[in-house]
């Protein structure tokens, strides 16, 4: 799990209020022993969101994001300000009366006010779920060690901080919702290795009937389902052992559609046979302290388990057969792998849409039977569009290769960690071929940590963004879909009501009308099957008028416009700003003069702006168009139909008035300048002649 911000001492003198801050459960805040939990629910939402981010400035725009997401109140920043200023008067030393001037004192003001946000500093000690995360720690380096018995003390002191759900009286808006199920992971993390360490002290025993509750309660985890197996199998309770395996296949075939991990299956076959490696260790009574337990059930084996973690292979893959032949040709080991030092890295690249996971998803189930040590996968972006640590990435391979007792920094595990787990990785895969797959990257800083060790293996990763800075890496960029691979997967995709069939004009029109893009013509595809009264070129006439194409398109469980919002919206600041201009009053193909025109910026900031855009597959090239000058012709570009669609308002609207202040240069410019009014930094110069 992340851990929580770079931490600050507080400001106040030694000896000021002893504050603790309860998360575990439900929040509690208390001040030298009083009570200061905050009764509105809006307000301790804010106090989650600033102490979750404690010790780094937390935007206005986050809190407003958070409590009300898309739709906040005309007075939202008043409204937090408020919040924010309740918030003061709880954590401080004194409260501060309702009514009159009294300030707040500067040395307990935990709470400080910086340029469109805030921070709240805190000790690590003041916050049981900091006080957890250390704790856990400790215990990680002990298990680590082999001293199970003061691994065990201090999960065990960990868990007991836990007097309910993390947050269970607090409204959780989207951030906090994803931080309370990364808690809850960590919980559960922390259960497992205590479960571990009691097996090791030979607690096999007395652990049956917790065991029983954890599976129960976790029909999907495999780790609780093994344990019990372990556990009752050394109980010498063989048929209990062997129907904890079976209940766990049958749920996870019911649930998931897949078989226990390779690891699961050899235990059982282990029992079966009455391996004696699966012997209990010695009992925690007799064991000599300071002298580690020796479990060889749990120790590191000399093998790691073969995992199949790919996801599952689309069975109507449809065109892409140059890019697949391709791609195959870029990550198959055909030389010799001691010709090379380190991994085949592979990037397939393209915009949102284009198809790119489908496509690398493909080339790993064909190319698996060369990895004989197994196959990992990660997707490298939450489901709120943020890219994802590697920290926690590294630790869910580790985990899931058996590698999970590693140490962890008492201090700010953001520095040392990552590489100390990086290179476990690497040492534990060295000389192993593996396939990763690593989907959705948002750039080199966020893969490089992941590479394994040795030469054999191959790193597959697609993104939306170029990605420089991965050495001897081989590129696969992904455009448009040919009009007759796109007619094809809209019959596909349409099945019978797509008839006559893909060849048909109106399939091929609808194809135009995507843009080429897979997405939305798998979309369209889906949609005519569910409406049977249309033929293909009735829904193609639909189509032809734009606000009925942008309806269809954000119909649905697909929603294609709103998934092409999201993927802009990582686009940084000015950039984005630019393309919605851009998208909005360029619906054609543009030049760099254009643009700069249409923005209201230099030649030279048009250029870096599309640039930008150009990395992130936001507009791409349209050809050449022919000036007359001595410059025989000049690159021109288009913004991609989908992005045109989805950031374009309302096609029957009146168009944007000129500003009258600035003939010839569209209003729309406002919003690129919007940015300095929220106090977001604006790179483009102020209004002016474009160079």
């Amino acid at each position: 799990m992340e851990t929580t911000a770079v931490l600050q001492r507080d400001p106040a003198a030694p000896g000021g209020p002893a504050l603790r801050i309860g998360v575990l459960g439900p929040l509690d805040v208390r001040l030298d022993g009083e009570s200061r939990t905050p009764t509105a629910p809006q307000v301790r939402r804010v106090l989650a969101v600033l102490l979750l981010r404690a010790g780094r400035p937390v935007p206005l725009a986050a809190l407003i994001e958070e409590l009300w997401e898309i739709d906040p109140p005309r007075l939202a920043r008043k409204t937090v300000q408020t919040y924010v200023y309740q918030l003061r008067r709880a954590l401080a030393r004194r409260p501060v009366p309702a009514h009159g001037p009294a300030p707040v004192p500067h040395s307990s003001d935990r709470l400080e006010t910086r340029t469109n946000g805030y921070l709240l500093r805190l000790r690590p000690e003041e916050v049981d779920l900091w006080d957890f995360e250390r704790r856990i720690g400790l215990a990680r380096v002990d298990l680590d060690a082999g001293n199970a018995r003061e691994a065990a003390g201090a999960l065990r002191a960990a868990l007991a901080l836990w007097r309910g759900d993390a947050f269970a009286d607090v409204p959780a808006g989207p951030e906090l919702a994803s931080r309370i199920s990364r808690i809850e992971a960590t919980r559960i993390s922390a259960l497992e290795m205590r479960v571990q360490a009691d097996l090791q002290l030979g607690l096999h025993g007395s652990l049956l009937d917790e065991l029983r509750r954890l599976t129960a309660e976790h029909p999907l985890n495999e780790r609780f389902a093994a344990d019990l197996v372990l556990a009752a199998h050394r109980s010498g309770q063989r048929a209990t052992a062997l129907d904890a395996f079976t209940r766990l296949r049958r749920n996870l075939v019911r649930e998931l559609g897949i078989e226990p991990s390779d690891w699961v299956r050899k235990l059982q076959q282990e029992v079966l046979s009455a391996d004696p490696r699966l012997g209990a260790p010695t009992p925690a009574h007799l064991l000599v302290p300071g002298r580690p337990a020796r479990d060889p059930a749990t120790a590191t084996p000399a093998a790691l388990p073969r995992l199949t973690q790919l996801p599952p292979d689309t069975p109507d893959f449809i065109g892409r057969r140059r890019e697949l032949d391709r791609l195959l040709a870029l990550a198959a080991p055909e030389e010799e792998p001691e010709r090379r030092a380190a991994p085949r890295i592979v990037t397939v690249l393209g915009g949102i849409g284009t198809g790119k996971s489908v496509l690398a998803v493909r080339a790993a189930h064909l190319l698996s039977g060369r990895f004989p040590d197994g196959q990992l996968y990660a997707r490298l972006h939450s489901d709120r569009e943020t890219p994802i640590s590697p920290t926690l990435i590294l630790r869910s391979f580790l985990r899931d290769l058996h590698l999970d007792s590693v140490p962890t920094s008492d201090g700010d595990p953001a520095g040392w960690a990552e590489d100390e787990l990086a290179r476990r990785f690497r040492d534990h895969t060295a000389g192993r071929a593996l396939l990763l797959l690593l989907e959705d990257a948002a750039s080199a800083r966020q893969i490089l940590p992941l590479l394994p060790g040795g030469s054999r293996s191959t790193v597959i990763t697609t993104s939306r963004v170029r990605l420089p800075g991965l050495p001897g890496a081989a590129h696969l960029t992904l455009g448009p879909m040919s009009t007759e691979d796109g007619a094809a997967l809209f019959a596909a995709a349409a099945g019978p009501a797509a008839w006559p069939p893909g060849d048909h004009p109106a399939a091929r029109g609808i194809v135009r009308l995507m843009g080429h893009v897979p997405l939305g013509i798998r979309a369209m595809g889906e949609t005519l099957a569910a409406r049977p009264m249309w033929s293909t070129a009735d829904f193609a006439e639909r189509l032809a008028n734009e606000r009925q194409r942008r309806v269809e398109l954000r119909s649905g469980t697909w929603d294609v416009l709103a998934r092409v919002e999201q993927s802009c919206a990582r686009l940084p600041h000015p950039a984005g700003r630019a393309l919605t201009v851009l998208s909005r009053s360029a619906p054609g193909a543009f030049v760099v003069r254009d643009a700069a025109q249409l923005l209201g910026v230099a030649t030279s900031t048009a250029e870096q702006l599309l640039g930008t855009l150009l990395d992130h597959h936001a507009v791409e090239l349209s050809g050449r168009i022919p000036t007359g000058t001595r410059e025989m012709s000049v690159p021109s570009f288009r913004i991609p139909e989908l992005i045109r669609l989805a950031l374009t308002g309302d096609p029957d609207a009146d168009p944007e008035p000129r500003s009258p202040t600035t003939p010839g240069r569209p209003a729309a410019y406002a919003t690129i300048r919007a940015g300095t009014e929220a106090g977001l930094p604006d790179p483009l110069p102020p209004l002016g002649r474009p160079a």
